[in-house]
């Protein structure tokens, strides 16, 4: 895992952030996600999310780097047709998609496709998606350092 360079935070706090790596169940998607060694896991109760088993780590899309498998990367959209929901078509896992909340300069990237072994630190939030609405109006959804 290559460290990156450390920031400030919105709060004046230092982060310093690591590149986790994450695949597919097959191996054929292969990327990284830069998050901090303390991380929070977002775990959503919307239908997708839920059936899906998706953990979510909220990431810009510069801390996003898709190294293979573009290929095997096809769309599922549903609903309002905002969120872009990814699915490796060879083993049906959802490694990634761009969401709802943040259609643009965004991933949601499933923690459960990452390698974590870096993390110092997990917490683990709920978020009602159901009310998906209610709890966005509300700010109950979480950015990761």
């Amino acid at each position: 895992m290559e460290k990156i360079t450390t920031e400030k935070s919105k709060n004046e706090k230092i982060i310093e952030r690591v590149w986790y790596p994450g695949q597919c169940h097959c191996k054929g998607v292969r990327f990284e996600a830069a998050a901090s060694y303390s991380l929070t896991i977002t775990l959503c109760n919307c239908g997708i999310c839920f059936m899906s088993g998706h953990q979510e780590l909220m990431v810009p899309e510069e801390r996003f780097k898709l190294h293979a498998g573009q290929e095997f990367l096809k769309p599922y959209r549903f609903g309002d047709c905002i969120a872009d929901h990814t699915f490796c078509v060879v083993c049906g896992i959802m490694p990634f998609y761009r969401p709802k909340s943040h259609p643009v300069g965004f991933f949601s990237v499933n923690a459960r496709c990452l390698d974590l072994s870096a993390a110092k630190n997990i917490q683990y939030v709920e978020f009602d998606g159901r009310n998906w609405a209610k709890s966005i109006q509300e700010g109950k959804h979480i950015l990761t350092e």
